[in-house]
């Protein structure tokens, strides 16, 4: 592969690696106020025995953005649900093959999610949470915005295993990174 091709690739890379890292911090900023929220909630209502109703609908919406921003976690580290196991065990053109389909499909899953998503935050913006007050579109943005997100992962790392094509020793990029 050319040096330049070389320096692209890493650049791209090291771009990507940032967007990931500043996703795993907004989790566990998310993570660790979601745990907050539920422990709060759990000593007004069963220590002082008047409980907060918005603690369920903040400590949900929480679960939700964390759950969403780990989708494009486990796709830049290829550990999305996939049959790893079976693939694993065929000669590396299969194991190519089904990636190059699984990719596929996941990036086509995650561009519906996205479009949806977006449906989904305009129809909802009318819609407001009871106990918070807040516009429903605040907890659903997190959809189209995750989408795009793993979108992007997915499609570094498929760039990733484009280079790396011509190794017959290689049959995708994998990051292990934790």
């Amino acid at each position: 592969m050319p040096k330049r091709m070389r320096g692209l690739l890493y650049r791209i890379d090291r771009m990507a690696e940032k967007l990931d890292r500043a996703t795993k911090a907004v989790c566990v900023v998310l993570g660790g106020s979601m745990a907050l929220v539920v422990i709060c909630g759990v000593i007004a209502r069963y220590v002082m025995q008047n409980p907060m109703v918005w603690t369920e609908e903040i400590s949900r919406a929480l679960m939700i953005w964390v759950a969403f921003l780990g989708i494009s976690i486990s796709v830049r580290r290829r550990s999305h649900i996939g049959v790893e196991l079976i693939i694993s065990k065929l000669p590396i053109p299969w194991q190519r093959f089904f990636k190059i389909i699984t990719d596929g499909l996941t990036m086509w899953f995650l561009f519906v999610l996205t479009v949806y998503g977006i449906r989904m935050v305009e129809t909802s913006t009318v819609q407001i949470e009871t106990a918070t007050g807040i516009s429903m579109s605040v907890f659903f943005i997190c959809v189209p915005l995750c989408g795009l997100l793993a979108m992007i992962q997915l499609g570094v790392v498929r760039l990733f295993d484009l280079a790396r094509f011509g190794n017959p020793n290689f049959p995708f990029h994998k990051h292990n990174k934790a």
